[in-house]
Protein backbone atom coordinates (compact mmCIF):
# COMPACT_ATOMS: atom_id res chain seq x y z
CA UNK A 1 0.00 0.00 0.00
CA UNK A 2 0.72 3.35 -1.14
CA UNK A 3 1.33 6.38 1.54
CA UNK A 4 0.34 9.92 0.52
CA UNK A 5 2.74 11.68 2.75
CA UNK A 6 0.78 15.34 3.62
CA UNK A 7 1.59 18.13 6.01
CA UNK A 8 0.21 17.93 9.58
CA UNK A 9 -3.03 18.72 9.81
CA UNK A 10 -3.70 18.55 13.72
CA UNK A 11 -0.85 18.97 16.19
CA UNK A 12 -0.13 15.80 17.72
CA UNK A 13 1.79 17.47 21.24
CA UNK A 14 1.07 20.97 22.54
CA UNK A 15 4.81 20.97 22.97
CA UNK A 16 7.13 22.98 20.37
CA UNK A 17 10.41 21.93 21.38
CA UNK A 18 9.27 17.60 20.70
CA UNK A 19 10.38 16.34 17.53
CA UNK A 20 7.44 14.82 15.56
CA UNK A 21 8.15 11.52 15.00
CA UNK A 22 8.37 10.04 11.13
CA UNK A 23 4.67 9.29 10.14
CA UNK A 24 6.66 7.04 7.54
CA UNK A 25 7.47 4.93 10.61
CA UNK A 26 4.04 4.48 11.42
CA UNK A 27 3.36 1.21 12.85
CA UNK A 28 2.05 -1.47 10.72
CA UNK A 29 -1.73 -1.54 9.36
CA UNK A 30 -4.11 -4.75 10.58
CA UNK A 31 -7.27 -5.43 8.81
CA UNK A 32 -10.31 -5.85 10.70
CA UNK A 33 -9.79 -9.71 10.07
CA UNK A 34 -6.40 -9.42 10.75
CA UNK A 35 -7.07 -7.56 13.82
CA UNK A 36 -9.55 -9.55 14.84
CA UNK A 37 -7.61 -12.78 14.08
CA UNK A 38 -4.72 -11.57 16.45
CA UNK A 39 -7.44 -11.01 19.71
CA UNK A 40 -8.76 -14.76 19.07
CA UNK A 41 -5.52 -16.48 19.27
CA UNK A 42 -4.78 -15.32 22.80
CA UNK A 43 -8.34 -15.89 23.42
CA UNK A 44 -7.99 -19.05 22.63
CA UNK A 45 -4.02 -19.38 24.45
CA UNK A 46 -3.91 -21.77 27.79
CA UNK A 47 -2.92 -20.46 31.00
CA UNK A 48 0.69 -21.28 32.59
CA UNK A 49 3.40 -22.04 30.21
CA UNK A 50 1.58 -22.61 27.24
CA UNK A 51 1.72 -18.37 26.80
CA UNK A 52 5.50 -18.29 27.59
CA UNK A 53 6.26 -18.67 23.84
CA UNK A 54 4.45 -15.77 22.66
CA UNK A 55 5.13 -12.11 23.24
CA UNK A 56 2.81 -10.75 25.74
CA UNK A 57 0.09 -8.42 24.19
CA UNK A 58 -1.40 -4.60 25.18
CA UNK A 59 -4.09 -3.34 23.38
CA UNK A 60 -3.90 0.45 23.90
CA UNK A 61 -6.47 3.17 23.22
CA UNK A 62 -6.06 6.02 21.13
CA UNK A 63 -8.91 8.10 22.26
CA UNK A 64 -10.22 10.10 24.63
CA UNK A 65 -11.55 9.11 27.42
CA UNK A 66 -15.72 10.04 27.37
CA UNK A 67 -15.30 8.11 23.81
CA UNK A 68 -13.56 5.06 26.15
CA UNK A 69 -16.47 5.06 28.15
CA UNK A 70 -18.79 3.96 26.20
CA UNK A 71 -17.32 1.26 24.02
CA UNK A 72 -13.37 -0.83 23.75
CA UNK A 73 -12.03 -3.48 22.85
CA UNK A 74 -12.07 -6.38 25.91
CA UNK A 75 -10.13 -10.11 24.84
CA UNK A 76 -8.99 -12.46 27.15
CA UNK A 77 -5.33 -12.98 28.08
CA UNK A 78 -4.85 -9.24 27.00
CA UNK A 79 -4.58 -6.64 28.66
CA UNK A 80 -6.47 -3.03 27.61
CA UNK A 81 -4.78 0.07 28.09
CA UNK A 82 -6.77 3.53 28.39
CA UNK A 83 -4.84 6.34 29.08
CA UNK A 84 -8.39 8.19 30.49
CA UNK A 85 -6.53 11.98 28.20
CA UNK A 86 -8.89 14.52 27.77
CA UNK A 87 -7.34 15.62 24.22
CA UNK A 88 -5.72 13.68 21.20
CA UNK A 89 -2.68 15.97 22.57
CA UNK A 90 -2.25 14.83 25.81
CA UNK A 91 -0.89 11.01 24.22
CA UNK A 92 2.90 11.64 23.79
CA UNK A 93 3.19 12.44 27.76
CA UNK A 94 0.71 9.63 28.88
CA UNK A 95 3.45 7.44 26.07
CA UNK A 96 6.33 8.97 27.52
CA UNK A 97 5.69 8.19 31.45
CA UNK A 98 3.83 4.94 30.41
CA UNK A 99 6.68 3.35 28.22
CA UNK A 100 7.84 0.63 30.18
CA UNK A 101 3.94 -0.92 29.49
CA UNK A 102 4.39 -0.99 25.95
CA UNK A 103 8.18 -1.82 25.76
CA UNK A 104 9.38 -5.68 24.79
CA UNK A 105 5.46 -6.00 23.87
CA UNK A 106 2.89 -6.42 21.01
CA UNK A 107 1.22 -3.02 21.04
CA UNK A 108 -2.05 -3.24 18.96
CA UNK A 109 -3.24 0.04 18.43
CA UNK A 110 -6.85 1.49 17.62
CA UNK A 111 -9.09 4.91 17.33
CA UNK A 112 -12.51 5.60 15.87
CA UNK A 113 -11.38 5.64 12.20
CA UNK A 114 -7.47 4.67 12.09
CA UNK A 115 -6.46 8.37 11.64
CA UNK A 116 -5.14 8.82 15.26
CA UNK A 117 -3.35 5.84 15.63
CA UNK A 118 -0.76 6.78 12.68
CA UNK A 119 0.99 9.53 14.45
CA UNK A 120 0.63 7.71 17.73
CA UNK A 121 2.22 4.37 16.88
CA UNK A 122 5.18 6.26 14.86
CA UNK A 123 5.83 8.54 18.13
CA UNK A 124 6.27 4.64 19.81
CA UNK A 125 7.84 3.35 17.52
CA UNK A 126 10.53 6.37 17.24
CA UNK A 127 11.68 5.33 20.75
CA UNK A 128 13.95 2.75 19.47
CA UNK A 129 14.59 -1.10 20.49
CA UNK A 130 11.86 -2.70 22.27
CA UNK A 131 9.09 -0.72 20.54
CA UNK A 132 9.42 -1.97 17.14
CA UNK A 133 6.29 -4.54 17.58
CA UNK A 134 3.14 -1.68 17.06
CA UNK A 135 0.34 -2.12 14.79
CA UNK A 136 -2.49 -0.26 14.62
CA UNK A 137 -6.32 -1.14 13.62
CA UNK A 138 -6.67 0.00 9.83
CA UNK A 139 -9.98 1.88 9.53
CA UNK A 140 -10.46 1.87 13.12
CA UNK A 141 -13.72 0.54 14.94
CA UNK A 142 -15.65 1.91 11.60
CA UNK A 143 -13.78 -0.97 9.81
CA UNK A 144 -14.24 -3.11 12.45
CA UNK A 145 -17.78 -3.04 13.12
CA UNK A 146 -18.57 -3.23 9.19
CA UNK A 147 -16.50 -6.13 8.87
CA UNK A 148 -17.55 -7.85 12.45
CA UNK A 149 -21.21 -6.67 12.53
CA UNK A 150 -21.75 -8.57 15.73
CA UNK A 151 -19.35 -6.32 17.55
CA UNK A 152 -16.67 -9.35 17.85
CA UNK A 153 -14.07 -8.14 20.66
CA UNK A 154 -15.66 -4.61 20.60
CA UNK A 155 -17.70 -3.96 23.54
CA UNK A 156 -20.66 -1.00 24.13
CA UNK A 157 -20.44 1.82 21.28
CA UNK A 158 -18.28 3.77 19.15
CA UNK A 159 -18.32 7.82 19.36
CA UNK A 160 -18.41 9.26 16.14
CA UNK A 161 -18.30 13.09 15.11
CA UNK A 162 -21.50 13.32 13.63
CA UNK A 163 -25.48 13.38 14.47
CA UNK A 164 -25.64 9.83 15.21
CA UNK A 165 -23.04 10.81 18.01
CA UNK A 166 -22.27 6.58 18.76
CA UNK A 167 -22.99 3.64 16.80
CA UNK A 168 -22.87 0.31 17.92
CA UNK A 169 -23.30 -3.44 16.83
CA UNK A 170 -25.96 -5.65 16.77
CA UNK A 171 -25.70 -6.74 20.46
CA UNK A 172 -26.43 -3.22 21.66
CA UNK A 173 -24.56 -3.57 24.82
CA UNK A 174 -24.12 -0.83 27.14
CA UNK A 175 -20.95 -0.61 29.31
CA UNK A 176 -20.93 3.09 30.04
CA UNK A 177 -22.21 4.22 33.28
CA UNK A 178 -23.72 7.76 34.85
CA UNK A 179 -21.16 10.34 36.11
CA UNK A 180 -23.37 10.96 39.21
CA UNK A 181 -25.05 7.80 40.12
CA UNK A 182 -22.97 4.77 38.33
CA UNK A 183 -26.44 3.54 37.01
CA UNK A 184 -25.95 2.07 33.26
CA UNK A 185 -26.16 4.54 30.90
CA UNK A 186 -24.51 5.74 27.21
CA UNK A 187 -26.14 8.10 25.73
CA UNK A 188 -24.53 11.61 24.61
CA UNK A 189 -27.00 13.52 23.02
CA UNK A 190 -28.16 15.75 25.69
CA UNK A 191 -24.06 17.16 25.38
CA UNK A 192 -23.60 17.45 29.41
CA UNK A 193 -19.96 19.17 29.69
CA UNK A 194 -17.69 19.05 32.06
CA UNK A 195 -18.10 23.07 33.91
CA UNK A 196 -14.12 23.38 34.53
CA UNK A 197 -12.64 21.44 31.38
CA UNK A 198 -15.48 20.94 28.93
CA UNK A 199 -15.26 17.59 28.52
CA UNK A 200 -18.46 15.07 27.32
CA UNK A 201 -20.08 13.23 30.51
CA UNK A 202 -22.54 10.64 30.89
CA UNK A 203 -25.16 12.19 32.69
CA UNK A 204 -28.43 9.82 33.23
CA UNK A 205 -32.15 11.19 32.73
CA UNK A 206 -32.99 11.20 36.18
CA UNK A 207 -29.68 13.08 37.41
CA UNK A 208 -29.46 15.39 34.77
CA UNK A 209 -30.39 19.09 35.50
CA UNK A 210 -30.58 22.37 33.75
CA UNK A 211 -26.43 23.66 32.88
CA UNK A 212 -23.26 22.86 32.69
CA UNK A 213 -22.42 22.61 36.52
CA UNK A 214 -20.89 18.52 36.42
CA UNK A 215 -17.28 18.02 37.04
CA UNK A 216 -15.77 14.87 35.16
CA UNK A 217 -13.88 12.18 36.75
CA UNK A 218 -10.62 13.76 36.02
CA UNK A 219 -11.13 17.28 37.41
CA UNK A 220 -12.20 15.71 40.66
CA UNK A 221 -9.50 13.37 40.30
CA UNK A 222 -6.94 15.79 40.12
CA UNK A 223 -8.87 17.74 43.38
CA UNK A 224 -10.23 20.72 40.63
CA UNK A 225 -13.64 20.66 41.86
CA UNK A 226 -16.57 18.89 43.66
CA UNK A 227 -20.15 17.96 42.23
CA UNK A 228 -22.40 20.40 44.15
CA UNK A 229 -24.87 19.16 46.51
CA UNK A 230 -27.73 19.97 44.62
CA UNK A 231 -26.52 17.03 41.80
CA UNK A 232 -26.13 14.13 44.59
CA UNK A 233 -29.09 11.78 43.25
CA UNK A 234 -29.69 11.61 47.02
CA UNK A 235 -30.70 15.63 47.38
CA UNK A 236 -32.53 15.79 44.04
CA UNK A 237 -36.17 16.82 44.16
CA UNK A 238 -39.06 15.99 41.70
CA UNK A 239 -38.61 19.63 40.55
CA UNK A 240 -34.87 19.43 39.99
CA UNK A 241 -35.86 18.64 36.27
CA UNK A 242 -38.99 20.43 35.94
CA UNK A 243 -37.36 24.02 34.79
CA UNK A 244 -38.01 24.39 31.19
CA UNK A 245 -35.99 27.47 30.85
CA UNK A 246 -33.89 26.92 27.29
CA UNK A 247 -30.53 27.98 26.96
CA UNK A 248 -29.50 30.08 23.90
CA UNK A 249 -27.04 28.25 21.06
CA UNK A 250 -23.44 30.43 21.31
CA UNK A 251 -22.30 30.50 17.71
CA UNK A 252 -18.52 31.31 16.47
CA UNK A 253 -18.72 33.55 13.64
CA UNK A 254 -15.79 33.45 11.59
CA UNK A 255 -15.58 36.94 8.74
CA UNK A 256 -14.76 36.73 5.30
CA UNK A 257 -11.55 37.57 3.67
CA UNK A 258 -10.33 40.99 4.27
CA UNK A 259 -12.51 41.31 7.21
CA UNK A 260 -12.80 41.71 10.58
CA UNK A 261 -14.74 41.17 13.48
CA UNK A 262 -16.43 44.10 14.33
CA UNK A 263 -17.36 44.92 10.67
CA UNK A 264 -18.63 40.84 10.49
CA UNK A 265 -20.61 41.98 13.23
CA UNK A 266 -22.02 44.94 11.99
CA UNK A 267 -23.14 43.59 8.56
CA UNK A 268 -24.69 40.76 10.58
CA UNK A 269 -26.76 42.92 13.05
CA UNK A 270 -30.09 41.89 10.91
CA UNK A 271 -29.67 38.05 11.66
CA UNK A 272 -28.28 38.56 15.59
CA UNK A 273 -31.25 40.76 16.11
CA UNK A 274 -33.99 37.49 14.54
CA UNK A 275 -32.12 35.53 16.15
CA UNK A 276 -31.65 36.32 19.73
CA UNK A 277 -34.13 34.44 21.20
CA UNK A 278 -32.30 31.45 20.03
CA UNK A 279 -28.88 32.01 19.85
CA UNK A 280 -25.66 34.21 20.67
CA UNK A 281 -23.19 35.17 18.19
CA UNK A 282 -19.41 35.30 19.23
CA UNK A 283 -16.98 37.09 16.87
CA UNK A 284 -13.71 37.40 16.14
CA UNK A 285 -10.87 38.59 14.02
CA UNK A 286 -8.94 35.67 11.88
CA UNK A 287 -4.81 35.46 12.64
CA UNK A 288 -3.83 36.85 9.53
CA UNK A 289 -3.20 40.45 9.43
CA UNK A 290 -3.55 41.86 5.60
CA UNK A 291 -2.05 44.91 4.25
CA UNK A 292 -4.43 47.61 3.46
CA UNK A 293 -4.81 47.84 -0.50
CA UNK A 294 -5.40 51.51 -2.45
CA UNK A 295 -5.86 52.42 -6.16
CA UNK A 296 -5.63 56.03 -5.98
CA UNK A 297 -2.12 57.51 -6.26
CA UNK A 298 -1.03 57.95 -2.28
CA UNK A 299 -2.57 56.20 0.34
CA UNK A 300 -5.54 57.14 1.87
CA UNK A 301 -5.65 59.91 5.22
CA UNK A 302 -6.65 58.64 8.58
CA UNK A 303 -6.93 55.29 11.05
CA UNK A 304 -8.87 52.32 9.43
CA UNK A 305 -9.68 48.89 11.20
CA UNK A 306 -7.29 46.48 10.74
CA UNK A 307 -8.37 43.64 8.00
CA UNK A 308 -7.47 39.96 8.46
CA UNK A 309 -7.83 36.43 6.66
CA UNK A 310 -7.91 32.96 7.86
CA UNK A 311 -6.20 31.51 4.72
CA UNK A 312 -3.52 33.41 2.56
CA UNK A 313 -1.52 33.13 -1.17
CA UNK A 314 1.49 31.74 -1.02
CA UNK A 315 2.99 35.29 -1.48
CA UNK A 316 1.46 37.02 1.37
CA UNK A 317 3.23 39.83 2.66
CA UNK A 318 2.50 40.67 6.41
CA UNK A 319 1.64 44.62 6.99
CA UNK A 320 4.79 47.08 6.54
CA UNK A 321 4.99 49.95 8.95
CA UNK A 322 2.48 52.19 7.34
CA UNK A 323 0.02 49.15 6.37
CA UNK A 324 -0.50 50.11 2.67
CA UNK A 325 0.37 49.13 -0.78
CA UNK A 326 -0.65 49.77 -3.71
CA UNK A 327 -2.93 47.35 -5.53
CA UNK A 328 -1.31 45.46 -8.16
CA UNK A 329 -4.40 44.54 -10.47
CA UNK A 330 -8.48 44.79 -10.59
CA UNK A 331 -10.50 42.55 -8.00
CA UNK A 332 -10.52 39.16 -9.06
CA UNK A 333 -13.49 36.91 -7.95
CA UNK A 334 -11.33 33.87 -8.74
CA UNK A 335 -8.48 35.14 -5.72
CA UNK A 336 -10.08 32.64 -3.54
CA UNK A 337 -8.26 29.63 -5.74
CA UNK A 338 -4.92 30.89 -4.79
CA UNK A 339 -5.39 31.00 -0.47
CA UNK A 340 -3.89 27.71 -0.17
CA UNK A 341 -1.49 28.66 3.12
CA UNK A 342 -2.20 30.03 6.82
CA UNK A 343 -4.36 26.96 7.72
CA UNK A 344 -2.19 25.54 10.54
CA UNK A 345 -1.77 29.20 12.31
CA UNK A 346 -5.47 29.67 11.73
CA UNK A 347 -6.93 26.24 13.90
CA UNK A 348 -4.15 26.56 16.44
CA UNK A 349 -6.04 29.96 16.61
CA UNK A 350 -9.33 28.35 16.65
CA UNK A 351 -8.55 25.92 19.17
CA UNK A 352 -7.55 28.65 21.74
CA UNK A 353 -10.99 30.55 20.99
CA UNK A 354 -12.80 27.16 22.20
CA UNK A 355 -10.69 27.10 25.06
CA UNK A 356 -11.00 30.97 26.04
CA UNK A 357 -14.17 32.13 24.90
CA UNK A 358 -16.37 28.63 24.60
CA UNK A 359 -18.62 26.45 25.15
CA UNK A 360 -19.81 26.56 21.27
CA UNK A 361 -22.69 24.85 19.59
CA UNK A 362 -22.09 25.54 16.34
CA UNK A 363 -19.76 27.57 13.73
CA UNK A 364 -20.82 30.29 11.25
CA UNK A 365 -18.64 31.05 8.21
CA UNK A 366 -18.59 33.87 6.02
CA UNK A 367 -16.95 33.30 2.74
CA UNK A 368 -13.45 32.32 3.22
CA UNK A 369 -15.00 32.12 6.77
CA UNK A 370 -16.75 29.32 5.76
CA UNK A 371 -13.85 27.69 3.61
CA UNK A 372 -12.37 27.67 7.03
CA UNK A 373 -15.30 26.45 9.48
CA UNK A 374 -15.35 23.23 6.62
CA UNK A 375 -11.84 22.34 7.00
CA UNK A 376 -12.82 22.50 10.64
CA UNK A 377 -15.46 19.96 10.03
CA UNK A 378 -13.20 17.86 7.75
CA UNK A 379 -11.53 16.59 10.50
CA UNK A 380 -13.92 17.28 13.27
CA UNK A 381 -13.03 13.58 14.63
CA UNK A 382 -9.05 14.79 15.27
CA UNK A 383 -10.17 17.80 17.14
CA UNK A 384 -12.54 16.16 19.59
CA UNK A 385 -11.59 18.09 23.01
CA UNK A 386 -9.75 20.78 21.70
CA UNK A 387 -13.23 22.22 18.83
CA UNK A 388 -16.30 21.13 19.79
CA UNK A 389 -19.43 21.74 18.10
CA UNK A 390 -22.29 20.44 16.90
CA UNK A 391 -23.31 21.63 13.78
CA UNK A 392 -22.11 24.68 10.75
CA UNK A 393 -23.51 27.03 9.00
CA UNK A 394 -21.52 28.00 5.93
CA UNK A 395 -22.65 31.23 3.81
CA UNK A 396 -21.21 31.64 0.44
CA UNK A 397 -18.01 28.98 0.73
CA UNK A 398 -15.66 27.32 -0.90
CA UNK A 399 -13.73 24.17 -0.83
CA UNK A 400 -10.74 25.44 0.97
CA UNK A 401 -7.39 23.48 0.51
CA UNK A 402 -6.97 21.35 3.39
CA UNK A 403 -10.22 19.73 1.72
CA UNK A 404 -9.36 19.47 -2.04
CA UNK A 405 -8.26 16.09 -3.21
CA UNK A 406 -8.93 15.04 0.37
CA UNK A 407 -12.70 14.01 1.06
CA UNK A 408 -14.99 12.42 -1.06
CA UNK A 409 -18.41 13.10 -1.74
CA UNK A 410 -21.10 13.27 1.46
CA UNK A 411 -18.00 11.91 3.74
CA UNK A 412 -18.34 14.68 5.66
CA UNK A 413 -20.75 13.92 8.61
CA UNK A 414 -21.19 17.59 10.51
CA UNK A 415 -25.05 18.31 10.48
CA UNK A 416 -24.36 21.52 8.27
CA UNK A 417 -26.72 24.62 6.90
CA UNK A 418 -25.58 25.95 3.31
CA UNK A 419 -26.95 29.10 2.51
CA UNK A 420 -25.88 30.39 -0.64
CA UNK A 421 -27.11 32.41 -4.25
CA UNK A 422 -29.13 30.61 -6.59
CA UNK A 423 -28.19 32.02 -9.86
CA UNK A 424 -24.35 32.73 -11.56
CA UNK A 425 -23.37 36.48 -11.32
CA UNK A 426 -25.40 37.75 -8.64
CA UNK A 427 -22.48 36.49 -6.01
CA UNK A 428 -19.72 38.67 -7.34
CA UNK A 429 -17.39 36.91 -5.16
CA UNK A 430 -17.33 33.69 -4.74
CA UNK A 431 -19.11 31.29 -8.13
CA UNK A 432 -22.65 29.62 -7.08
CA UNK A 433 -21.27 26.41 -8.18
CA UNK A 434 -18.43 26.80 -5.82
CA UNK A 435 -20.58 26.69 -3.02
CA UNK A 436 -22.30 23.98 -4.24
CA UNK A 437 -19.66 21.53 -4.81
CA UNK A 438 -18.59 22.70 -1.34
CA UNK A 439 -22.14 21.65 0.09
CA UNK A 440 -21.79 18.46 -1.43
CA UNK A 441 -19.14 17.01 0.56
CA UNK A 442 -21.14 16.78 3.35
CA UNK A 443 -23.95 13.71 3.77
CA UNK A 444 -26.57 14.33 2.25
CA UNK A 445 -28.24 12.71 5.56
CA UNK A 446 -27.36 15.72 7.76
CA UNK A 447 -27.13 18.74 4.90
CA UNK A 448 -29.48 21.15 4.54
CA UNK A 449 -29.14 23.40 1.49
CA UNK A 450 -30.89 27.24 1.49
CA UNK A 451 -30.50 28.72 -2.25
CA UNK A 452 -31.40 32.55 -2.15
CA UNK A 453 -31.96 35.66 -4.76
CA UNK A 454 -29.36 37.99 -4.00
CA UNK A 455 -25.59 38.89 -4.00
CA UNK A 456 -22.53 38.12 -1.51
CA UNK A 457 -24.97 38.54 1.96
CA UNK A 458 -26.58 36.34 4.55
CA UNK A 459 -30.51 37.07 3.66
CA UNK A 460 -32.64 37.58 6.84
CA UNK A 461 -35.97 37.97 4.70
CA UNK A 462 -38.97 35.54 4.69
CA UNK A 463 -38.81 32.48 3.71
CA UNK A 464 -34.78 32.10 4.15
CA UNK A 465 -34.67 33.25 8.09
CA UNK A 466 -37.20 30.71 8.99
CA UNK A 467 -35.79 27.91 6.92
CA UNK A 468 -32.26 28.95 9.17
CA UNK A 469 -34.52 29.51 12.63
CA UNK A 470 -35.94 25.46 11.80
CA UNK A 471 -32.25 24.31 10.92
CA UNK A 472 -31.04 25.85 14.70
CA UNK A 473 -34.16 24.80 16.39
CA UNK A 474 -33.06 20.94 15.67
CA UNK A 475 -30.07 21.46 18.20
CA UNK A 476 -31.79 23.73 21.36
Amino acid sequence: MTKLLRNELVTFSPCPPLKPPEISNAGKHLSAAEFHSVLQSAAEQPDGDGKSENKELVLLDARNLYETRIGKFEAENVETLDPEIRQYSDLPTWIDQNAEKLKGKNVLMYCTGGIRCEMASAYIRSKGTGFENTFQLYGGIQRYLEQFPSGGFFKGKNFVFDHRISVGSSKEDIIGSCLLCSNTFDDYSPRCRCRLCRMLVLVCNHCRVNGDIYVCELCRKHGKGEVPLSLDPSNQSSESNGDNTRRKLRILCLHGFRQNASGFKGRTGSLAKKLKNIAELVFIDAPHELQFIYQTATPPSGACNKKFAWLVSPDFDKPSETGWTVAQCQFDPLQYQTQTEGFDKSLTYLKTAFAEKGPFDGILGFSQGAAMAAAVCGIQEQLVGEIDFRFCVLCSGFTPWPLLEKKEKGSIKCPSLHIFGSQPGKDRQIVTHASSDLAGLFDDGCATIIEHDFGHIIPTKSPYIDEIKAFLYQFI
